[in-house]
């Protein structure tokens, strides 16, 4: 599976620090340390310290970029802090919110796992691991340290949020997938992680490859979240997903199931949308053409009443109509501010909604139940 950026995304509409509620810094204890190379590695592998290597699949770094970490820390140059946060459910051990990168690039370089490549300050070191490394070399690298930022004692996971996303202002933005994976628990979201790698209809959309900063995970955990209980949400996207996510983390025994129906529905919608509109699935009408850019709150429109089998159904018999509404209603200036700018507010959410609902219900000769959002 490759690493892509699909259907162009705009990072606009994807969760962001405003999204937080208000966050609370009372009681937090923020230090700094300095650990030798040797000793992080060991924290690595005791599993004080951890990777979820698994959850590293997307945006890893190629071997050239890991070697030339590995020759800045042996030839002395200044490398970026790491920052941990202690996690609450097990005094001493550690998640990584930032540098999680390095630390694997360490961790593998010491297990062999790969050969120093590309380097130009250091060329001898080119085609060696590290147990090919002579003595000195071995010794600078291992009695190296890295400064480290730990977060203990914090009240509140927005603290931890707020952290994350300041840390990777001005960089390329990290997944919010990957840190609620952490606070959380992954088991929904390593669910959404096989359904990208294997789901036909979505890779017809969005293309084959998996988004580096996992918007494509985000989408099908919003879809999940406003099919299963759209009632709950009430204008804050980050806490309304983290909700979702912990129901289904706190009973996935005998949740699992709901899930996988959930990405069935899902696929449904898809393959529908896919039928109706093309390549032009859930981009904006801009009076003579789409927009080049997938948009969210269109997603959100669009697929949730596709999931239906029998909306689904008469949606692609009376597609040219379907079609037709839909960039009538891209035309009017008030469904347009409900999928512009501030897309996530609970008016916006439950006015396109609406709108959206009730064009295509009048189109395939159902109604509209305003109440819970469904065609029927």
């Amino acid at each position: 599976m490759s690493y892509e950026e699909p259907a162009n995304f705009p990072d606009s509409q994807q969760e962001s620090e405003d999204d937080l509620s208000r966050v609370s810094f009372r009681d937090a204890v923020v230090t700094n340390t300095d650990w030798t190379i040797e000793s992080i590695n060991l924290q690595i592998n005791k599993g004080t310290i951890d990777l979820q290597p698994s959850f590293q699949r997307r945006g890893a770094w190629d071997e050239t970029r890991k070697s030339r970490l590995i020759e800045s820390i042996i030839v002395g140059m200044p490398v970026p802090n790491i920052v941990l946060a202690e996690r609450k459910d097990h005094r001493g051990r550690f998640i990584v919110i930032d540098g999680k990168q390095r630390l694997l690039a360490i961790q593998e370089f010491m297990k062999d796992d790969y050969t120093l490549r590309g380097l130009d300050l250091r060329g001898d070191l080119n085609g060696k691991s590290f147990s090919m490394l002579d003595e000195n070399d071995r010794e600078s690298f291992e009695n190296s340290t890295l400064r480290a930022t730990l977060i203990k004692n914090w009240d509140d996971e927005n603290f931890l949020w707020a952290a994350f996303y300041r840390l990777n202002v001005g960089s390329l933005p990290l997944s919010p997938q990957e840190l609620r994976k952490a606070l959380i628990g992954g088991k929904l979201i390593d669910a959404i992680e096989e359904y990208l790698q294997n789901s036909q209809p979505f890779q017809t959309i969005f293309g084959v490859g998996l988004d580096k900063r996992m918007r494509d995970s985000e989408l099908v955990l919003r879809f999940l979240a406003f099919d299963r209980d759209i009632k709950a949400y009430r204008g804050d996207l980050k806490a309304f997903l983290d909700a979702t996510t912990l129901y289904y983390e706190q009973e996935w025994n005998s949740r699992s199931a709901e899930a996988h129906d959930g990405f069935a529905r899902l696929d449904r919608a898809l393959t529908t949308a896919s039928t109706i509109f093309g390549e032009f699935a859930f981009r904006k009408w801009l009076g003579n053409r789409y927009e080049r850019v997938t948009n969210r709150a269109i997603f959100d429109c669009i697929i949730r009443y596709f999931a239906e089998t029998d909306v689904a159904s008469l949606a692609v018999r009376n597609d040219h109509t379907v079609r037709a509404s839909f960039q009538v209603l891209c035309d009017d200036p008030q469904f347009r501010s409900y999928i512009e700018g501030s897309t996530k507010t609970l008016e916006a959410t439950h006015a396109r909604l609406s709108m959206w609902g009730e064009k295509l219900a009048l189109d395939i000769g159902k109604r509209l139940d305003i109440d819970n959002l469904r065609v029927s």
